[in-house]
């Protein structure tokens, strides 16, 4: 009876390990990468909205100095989302190889973790932007394609 339990045990273990799904650093890798070409396609909206915000800065479409300083907040932020892509972008490590798949998983969680944020501050800016574009009877900028982008 003790060699059943054994062997039943032994065999759920190994069944249990096996199913494991765990991600791997490769599958974790590729959806940062995924969200990093999104976020460059992103990007070319933000650049796109925030020149014509700087337009309308300069313009007298504004009335109000709480505008005016409305308008230069947005300029600000969304030149910082810009930045914050170009940092993760300088310091990303596109080859790294830790000492072993753990290190290389822990690498890659850590950059998702960061690019997610930088992802949640394009989505916020622009979606901050196009609205006050629409307030200036202005359209926001269209989201562009990149074709052919590799890594």
């Amino acid at each position: 009876m003790k060699k059943k339990i054994t062997i039943v045990a032994s065999a759920l273990i190994l069944l249990f390990s096996a199913c494991k799904t765990e991600p791997k650093a490769n599958d974790i890798k590729k959806e940062v990468l995924n969200i990093h070409d999104k976020l460059m396609i992103d990007g070319e909206k933000v650049i796109k909205n925030r020149m014509k915000l700087d337009s309308v800065l300069k313009s007298n479409q504004i009335k109000s100095t709480q505008d005016s300083v409305n308008v230069a907040d947005l300029i600000i932020r969304l030149n910082k989302a810009d930045e914050n892509m170009m940092d993760w972008m300088h310091f990303f490590n596109d080859d790294f190889k830790g000492k072993n798949e753990q290190e290389d998983l822990e690498y890659y969680k850590s950059q998702m973790i960061k690019i997610r944020a930088v992802e949640d501050a394009y989505i916020k800016v622009t979606r901050e932007s196009d609205s006050l574009l629409n307030i200036f009877n202005l359209n926001p900028a269209n989201k562009m394609e990149i074709s052919n982008h590799k890594h």
